[in-house]
Formats: C-alpha cells, sequence, structure tokens
C-alpha cells in the first residue's frame, strides 16, 4: 500500500472537512449561496450557462467562483515549490478537484445541523437539481470525470486501482465523521 497516496487522501479529506465547516458557517441553512450578498451573473450569460452545464444545473456566482479558484490555487501549490509537472500530473490534480467537490459538498450537509444525513433528499436541496440513487447526478459525473482523468483518458488498470483506493479512503473517513456527527448530535438532543 502507498502511503504517500494514503497521507495525500487524508490530508485533502482535512481540506475538504474544513472547507465544509467554514461553509457552513457562512451560509448556514441557505445552501449555495442563496442569501449571501454576491454576484450573481443573469442567467442568459455564456459564463453562466457554461457553469450551470459543468455543475449539474448550479447557479454561478461570485462566491463559487472565488472558493472553486481557491481550491485550484490549493492543489497547484505543490507545482510552485518544486515538484515537477507535466501534463500527466496535471490531468491528476484536477481529478482531485472533482473528488474534492464531492466530498465537500456531502461534509456540508454532514456537518450542517439544519441538514444532516436526514435531510439528505432532493425536496430539500433545491440547488441539486437531479438525483439518482439516493444522490446528486452531479456526484456520478464527477466521480467519472475524476477516475478518466487521473487514468490519463487510458484504460490503465493501475492508475485506476490507485483512484479507487482514493475513493475509498475519502469514503471511510466521511463515515468516520457521519458516525462523530451522529454520536455528538445525539448528545446534543
Amino acid at each position: 500500500m502507498n502511503i504517500d497516496l494514503i497521507v495525500q487522501s487524508s490530508y485533502i479529506f482535512l481540506f475538504c472537512l474544513v472547507l465544509a465547516a467554514f461553509e457552513v458557517q457562512i451560509e448556514g441553512k441557505y445552501g449555495w449561496a442563496a442569501k449571501l450578498p454576491t454576484w450573481r451573473p443573469s442567467p442568459d450569460k455564456w459564463s453562466a450557462k457554461i457553469f450551470r452545464m459543468i455543475m449539474s444545473g448550479k447557479d454561478l456566482t461570485g462566491y463559487h467562483l472565488l472558493v472553486y479558484s481557491l481550491v485550484l490555487v490549493f492543489l497547484h501549490y505543490p507545482y510552485f515549490v518544486g515538484q515537477n509537472w507535466n501534463w500527466s500530473v496535471e490531468l491528476r490534480t484536477l481529478s482531485f478537484l472533482f473528488l474534492i467537490s464531492i466530498t465537500w459538498d456531502f461534509l456540508w450537509f454532514v456537518l450542517n445541523p439544519h441538514y444532516g444525513l436526514r435531510r439528505f433528499k432532493s425536496k430539500h436541496i433545491w440547488w441539486h437539481k437531479k438525483w439518482f440513487l439516493f444522490m446528486p447526478n452531479g456526484y456520478y459525473f464527477s466521480l467519472i470525470i475524476s477516475a478518466l482523468l487521473y487514468s490519463g483518458f487510458s484504460l490503465n488498470w493501475f492508475l485506476f486501482k490507485e483512484w479507487l483506493l482514493i475513493v475509498a479512503l475519502l469514503s471511510i473517513l466521511t463515515l468516520f465523521v457521519i458516525i462523530i456527527s451522529f454520536i455528538f448530535s445525539r448528545k446534543m438532543s
């Protein structure tokens, strides 16, 4: 087992956890920046249309444009302090963007006292427009894109197994947070 991959995945998870908690503090019960005083372009603008297409129907906001830019800057930090860059590692870096977006988004619901798992349903979450098997369609889309990017759009079984390990680690850590939050919420009531 690759210890570097475990450490990297754990660090990425910690980043998602802090980002989700930070966003819960900013947005509260109003998801997708619904009550934030942020820039919102007209839905007819080309940038808003492209964003909606990439983000499974979600509206473009200045807040989300900046927070996703922050995540991209964070992911590229290693290349500015000496790690070798090439297109192969760039694709893997972008793969992490999609894994982060799922993990961070789901943790937002887990950590948010106004939602939790009991309200992780389409009827309570207007900004996730379409759902399949109890999850927003965007999660499936992000997983597929992430797997393709990580493997370099190839059928490289080694890279795919490595990606599956990362997804498994993120899932296990997420499950741990779910259990802790469930225990904590039971003690608070």
